[in-house]
């Protein structure tokens, strides 16, 4: 029995010098990355309004949900610049957790530029980003050359994001900049001693050296690779750095800038004459007229990513998370970007326009304004309703369409109003597209793919119109609903296509004409339109022209 004991008491010390022994393997999780529980939040393909708002709304959720941290998976290969800098912005300054970036496996131009604006950038093995400079794309027609000065003026905002990102995390102003502004230049130096690595531009090595650099980089020639080795001494222009507060308000916000600011890596001043005996130059790691990309092993030695995480177990480890979870985008996400995409759109205002048209020249039927309407509200309405877009433009849109139709059908002839309404609807319309300002390249941009898309839905919507104005006569749906003439005010005089009153024949409004309405003719009511002023009840009227869409009338004066 004392033997059973003993054997027993062995076995729990040493499963407890065990315990010890691995826990003591297991590397402490820093404070300022420990997070017990991380969302993922996977973002691929292009980056556009709708993805800015999916990405704040999932963060959102996962604070609200417990999460510690959340970590953006990026697969993207870039998008709109409006939506990339306003996403940029709200992970800053609004974000209620620590958001990360997790390039997986690429993160190219807009991802490039969102990553940089993280907490910290994890790269999985073989991933790759970089190639951030501004481009012009019109839907249909694709990319778009900029003049110089073009390039320079959307360039700016891009390059003040970046550097400010640099600032804040600490990389190096020189290598972020590559990545967005071709002209720039990148030579790597290492101290004499092997002990620190940095990042120069052409004017920073002739303000060392006293002379141009070697030029080894051209755009097609091999990249030159960085391997890990000295650790990098990031350049970071800390006159510049300012802070948007007065400073933490809280021991709370103290405790965390102080815990933050020990993690940055070491910053370096600018490098004078004095400097040249304990410097050397190593390789050229971008040349002029080509615009940076780093991959994975690279983006470690260049001090852009803390390190490379290949797998949801290796992310909970880097966080000392006891749980990782994922949250992928709503099926609304995907509903609200199918209807921004520009084919939708031109359709959508195809059916817009071409179903106003056809109720108007049609009315009373009510189909085809009832699909004018759903159009126009999965047009602009869905979109709003999602946060992507404003909704003036849907209030504008249908406050056009009503002086549209009050023009027709109150106070016919004056013009005036229609014109409003019609222009009222086509800014409204234009406003649904346009997200940028007008007064920035790519404002410009959404406004002549707004305007294409629109002259596209009008051509459209006048072909739609001609083949259903064609058609509808000969359809069911019209000798059921249209122009029905009946006898007494009673079941139709007869079966068939309905029987219209000559040109010139006279009768009796029935109703109010404005415009349309019924007036008999010897047994026969039919539904008329009436041309010019509105026609009071008991009013003679003289039929104009009489076709299966339509018996027009004018009141007959004495």
């Amino acid at each position: 029995m004392q033997r059973a004991v003993r054997v027993i008491m062995a076995v729990a010390v040493a499963a407890v010098l065990g315990a010890a022994s691995a826990q003591d393997a297991v590397p402490a999780v820093p404070a300022w990355r420990q997070a017990n529980r991380v969302a993922v939040i996977p973002v691929r393909g292009g980056i556009d309004a709708v993805t800015r708002a999916s990405v704040e709304r999932r963060v959102a959720e996962a604070a609200a949900a417990g999460c510690g941290a959340a970590v953006l998976e990026l697969d993207t290969p870039g998008g709109d610049l409006t939506a990339t800098l306003e996403l940029c912005l709200w992970i800053k300054d609004r974000s209620p957790v620590p958001v990360w970036a997790w390039v997986r496996p690429k993160a190219y131009s807009a991802g490039t530029i969102i990553a940089l604006a993280c907490r910290g950038i994890l790269v999985s093995p073989g991933a790759a980003f970089g190639d951030a400079a501004p481009i012009s794309a019109i839907p249909g027609l694709g990319l778009q050359p900029l003049p110089p000065a073009e390039r320079a003026k959307i360039e700016a905002p891009v390059l003040a994001e970046v550097v400010d990102s640099a600032r804040r995390n600490g990389y190096d102003e020189t290598l972020v900049r590559a990545f967005v502004s071709a002209p720039d230049e990148v030579w790597v130096l290492e101290r004499t001693d092997g002990t620190a690595r940095a990042f120069v531009g052409r004017q920073e090595y002739r303000e060392v050296f006293g002379d141009d650099p070697p030029t080894t980089r051209s755009a097609a020639s091999p990249r030159s690779t960085i391997a890990a080795g000295a650790p990098v001494s990031p350049f970071v222009d800390l006159s510049l750095r300012r802070r948007a507060d007065e400073g933490p308000s809280t021991p709370e916000e103290r405790d965390r800038m102080v815990e933050d600011q020990q993690t940055r890596p070491p910053v370096r001043e600018r490098l004078t004459p004095a400097d040249a005996a304990q410097w050397r130059p190593v390789t050229q790691l971008d040349g002029a007229e080509e615009l940076l990309v780093t991959y994975a092993p690279e983006a470690v030695a260049c001090g852009l990513a803390h390190r490379e995480v290949a797998d949801e177990r290796q992310l909970q480890a880097w966080f000392g998370a006891a749980t990782v979870e994922r949250r992928d985008e709503h099926w609304g996400d995907a509903l609200v970007r199918f209807l921004t995409s520009w084919p939708v759109r031109l359709a959508l205002v195809a059916i817009i326009a071409c179903g106003f048209v056809v109720e108007l020249a049609v009315p009373g039927l009510g189909w085809f304004g009832g699909a004018a309407t759903v159009a126009l509200l999965l047009l602009l309405g869905g979109p709003a309703l999602a946060g992507v877009a404003a909704w003036w433009p849907l209030v504008l849109v249908l406050a056009g369409c009503g002086l549209v139709v009050l023009e027709v059908l109150v106070i016919p002839g004056t013009g005036i109003v229609g014109f409003v309404g019609i222009a009222c609807a086509v800014v409204g319309l234009v406003g649904g597209f346009v997200d940028a300002p007008l007064g920035t390249p790519e404002g410009r941009s959404d406004l002549a793919a707004a305007l294409g898309t629109i002259a596209g839905g009008g051509a459209l919507a006048a072909a739609g119109a001609w083949v259903i104005m064609r058609a509808l006569p000969r359809s069911p749906l019209a000798r059921a609903t249209v122009l029905e003439a009946t006898v007494g005010g009673g079941a139709p005089s007869r079966t068939g296509a309905p029987r219209l009153p000559p040109a010139g024949a006279r009768g009796t409004a029935l109703t109010p004409l404005r415009p349309v309405g019924k007036a008999r003719f010897g047994e026969d009511i039919v539904e008329v339109t009436a041309i010019g002023p509105m026609v009071d009840p008991g009013a003679s009227v003289v039929v104009l022209s009489a076709s299966p869409y339509a018996v027009e009338v004018e009141e007959v004066r004495a």
